[in-house]
This record gives C-alpha cells, sequence and structure tokens, in this order.
C-alpha cells in the first residue's frame, strides 16, 4: 500500500533569503551614484599636493633672488692701443691703486716714440747751433757799433782842438778844413746812431726767433711727453683699491684704445639686487625691512630703490645693507633676500596655491572629509607672501584644499581622487 508524503511548505524568509541582499546592493549603489554624482574626472592623488587652512598670525613676506653688487664701481679702460702680452690679476683678486693689472706691447707706438726723441734731440741742436750762429752776427754788429763810436770820438776830438784854434785866431786850419772836420763828426755821430739801432733791431729779432724756436722745441716735447705717456699706459695699473670683478682677456688679444679691460668694486659699499615677480612688487615700498640671506649669514637691510622696468615679469629691487659685514662678503655673491611687507594677526591662511593672486578672487578644489572627492569653490583672497596667502572668505580651518597647478581639470566642478 502506498503512502502519501505531504509536502513541507517553506518559509519565506529561506523562500526569499536574496531579497534583503539585493536591497543592499541597490542602496549601496544609489549611496556611491549619490557620492559620484557629477564626477566627470580622476586624478591619482600623487600627483596632486594639498594644504590644510588654518588660523594662525601671517607675516606677509616676499621673496627674491639676486645678487651682491658694489655701489662704487670703477670701469678700467685702456689708454693705448695694444696686444695683451701679459696677465697680472684674475677676478676677484684684491688690488690697490698702482698695482699692475694688464701689459700691452703696441710695436708701432715704441717707434713714434723713438722718433719722437730723436726730433726732440735734432731740435735742440738746431737751436743751440742757430744760437751760436745769431751770437756771433750780433757780435759783428757790436763791434762795428763800437769802431763807429770811436770813430766819432776821434772826429770830436780833431774837431775840439780845431775849435779851439780857431777860436784864437790862428789861421794854422783854413776854413774849409774845419768845416770838413766838423761834417765828419756829424757823419761818424749818425753811423754810430744807425750802428747801435741796428744791434738794438737784431737783439729783438733774436729774441723773436729763439721765441719762435723754443716754442716749436717745446711742441716736439709735448709730442714726446704724449707718446711716452701711452707707452707708459701700455702698463694698465689700478686707480683704485678693490676686487677685480669681469677681466675676459686673453694672451695675444688686440685692445683698441677706450676698450673697458676690467672694473673694480670697492666691497665695503655692497647692496643686494633681487628680482620679485611683478605682481608682488605692487606691496612692496621704499624703506620696508628685508633680511639677506648669503647661505652663510643673514644680513639685515631697507628696500632702498624699485626699478620701474619689469623684464621676463620681475623687477629688480635694490637692498641697501646695514651694519658691519659679515667676513667673506663680496661683490656677485648669490643671495636670496626675504622682504617684510605686513603682519596681520589672527587670520586664515594657507599654503598658496598655484594660480591665487593677492586681493582677487579664484576658485580651488576643496577635498571630501575623506578625501576621496575634490569640489570646486569660490574662494576669496587678501595678501599674500612667496608661499602662503590669506583666505578672507569660502574656506575656513581645517578645510583641505589642492594647491597644485589644476588647469588639466579646470572645468570639471567634481573630481574623484584616488
Amino acid at each position: 500500500m502506498d503512502i502519501i508524503k505531504t509536502a513541507r511548505k517553506k518559509s519565506i524568509y529561506r523562500r526569499y533569503w536574496y531579497v534583503p541582499i539585493i536591497i543592499l546592493v541597490v542602496a549601496l549603489t544609489a549611496t556611491v551614484a549619490n557620492r559620484f554624482r557629477s564626477i566627470s574626472y580622476l586624478v591619482q592623488s600623487d600627483d596632486l599636493l594639498t594644504d590644510t587652512v588654518v588660523m594662525d598670525d601671517f607675516s606677509v613676506t616676499t621673496r627674491g633672488y639676486g645678487r651682491l653688487v658694489a655701489q662704487d664701481v670703477f670701469w678700467v679702460g685702456a689708454e693705448s692701443a695694444g696686444t695683451v702680452s701679459n696677465i697680472s690679476v684674475r677676478p676677484g683678486d684684491h688690488v690697490k691703486p698702482g698695482d699692475i693689472l694688464v701689459k700691452l706691447i703696441n710695436p708701432q707706438l715704441l717707434q713714434e716714440l723713438k722718433e719722437a726723441e730723436l726730433e726732440v734731440a735734432a731740435r735742440q741742436a738746431d737751436l743751440r747751433a742757430n744760437q751760436l750762429i745769431r751770437e756771433s752776427e750780433l757780435l759783428d754788429l757790436m763791434t762795428e757799433a763800437a769802431n763807429a763810436e770811436i770813430d766819432h770820438q776821434t772826429a770830436k776830438m780833431e774837431l775840439d782842438a780845431k775849435t779851439r784854434l780857431v777860436e784864437r785866431g790862428l789861421e794854422i786850419i783854413s776854413r774849409l778844413e774845419y768845416e770838413q772836420t766838423q761834417l765828419a763828426v756829424q757823419k761818424f755821430l749818425q753811423r754810430w746812431q744807425m750802428q747801435e739801432q741796428r744791434v738794438i733791431q737784431r737783439e729783438q729779432s733774436i729774441q723773436a726767433i729763439e721765441e719762435s724756436e723754443e716754442a716749436r722745441l717745446s711742441q716736439t716735447r709735448n709730442e714726446l711727453d704724449r707718446i711716452r705717456e701711452q707707452v707708459a699706459k701700455l702698463t694698465v695699473r689700478a686707480g683704485v683699491e678693490g676686487i677685480v670683478q669681469e677681466l675676459d682677456l686673453a694672451l695675444g688679444q688686440k685692445i683698441d684704445r677706450d676698450n673697458n679691460i676690467t672694473r673694480i668694486a670697492q666691497p665695503d659699499h655692497l647692496v643686494a639686487q633681487v628680482k620679485i615677480q611683478e605682481l608682488q612688487v605692487n606691496d612692496i615700498q621704499l624703506g620696508m625691512p628685508a633680511t639677506v640671506d648669503t647661505r652663510t649669514s643673514k644680513i639685515p637691510g631697507v628696500v632702498s630703490r624699485i626699478d620701474p622696468a619689469v623684464v621676463d615679469g620681475s623687477v629688480l629691487v635694490e637692498i641697501e645693507l646695514q651694519g658691519e659685514l659679515p667676513a667673506g662678503i663680496r661683490p656677485d655673491l648669490n643671495i636670496e633676500a626675504t622682504i617684510s611687507v605686513s603682519n596681520v594677526p589672527d587670520t586664515f591662511i594657507v599654503r598658496r596655491p598655484a594660480s591665487a593672486r593677492p586681493q582677487s578672487a579664484d576658485t580651488v578644489y576643496r577635498l571630501s572629509s575623506g578625501g576621496g572627492v575634490a569640489e570646486r569653490v569660490n574662494v576669496r583672497f587678501g595678501q599674500a607672501s612667496t608661499s602662503y596667502i590669506e583666505v578672507v572668505e569660502g574656506l575656513l580651518p581645517g578645510d583641505r584644499i589642492v594647491v597644485s597647478d589644476t588647469s588639466g581639470f579646470s572645468t570639471h566642478e567634481r573630481i574623484l581622487v584616488r
């Protein structure tokens, strides 16, 4: 006899065990979908640089890089053309006035010197010879004048004797002879006076000629002195005490007159010249304190000059160093300078994003609490330093934002960070 078995009815929970799993999956999917809604870009966390907003005192500073330069720089130029035959110093050497820097040679100039010396010697010999000739000629004229005077005195003595005889009434001499004697006296007197005048004129002529020859000789001597000075300047010497800067010369190199040889800087008067980004230089004013870092020491200073020109997006700022300079400080030393612009107490600050500009509005990507999603938010920035910037609104302390370059995904509102 067959036994009929009645089927046991299954529990509803066992029959639909998979339903809770499906519901959980759907819920998780909805949660994930809601969380990553509108996400259209994926970026690796290793490719991002982030920073957290904090509340702290904000020292607004601007940093620049540059070098130390001397305020007093003296260029040394070639005053004579020549070829470099010896270089006695190198850049960085300390020199004193009179120290030899470079020696030049110029065979043509040396030949001109010899010719000028011979010309002076020849003119001196000619002048002496002409003086002797003129002195002899003057002596002849003076002799003729003296003879004329003697002739006049002799004739006058004869006239005086004949006059006494005539006055006594003695007819020893004729009237004709007496008058002839009177005429002879007058003739010898005139001759004597003329000879004296010739002597005077000759003396004046000799003086004028000698002055002319002396002037020509002096001109020749001046030319000789000029050439000697040019030869002497073939040896280029330091005019002041200081540090040799540039000296880009080679043996055998030809140097023209007025070409720059080197420059000498006085190390006691140095200033720092640094390049500041154009957008940051607007906050800098004259007199602001600064610190110059030479890697071995830090020197206080103040901003002394701001160049009006913008070159390659930066402005040259000069900082006057204060106090006694440390040992080893020299011109052309590479330095880093930090300029103190202002100090803002108890404000929100964050590391400066790549696109952030002071006193402007911008957007940044703020990370979620878990860091998996970054959402773009509007932010207003205040003052800025080289590395940090003030947050005026849009962020709170503890918010973490992307500070690296976001131009690659700046069109996306939300991004996924893995």
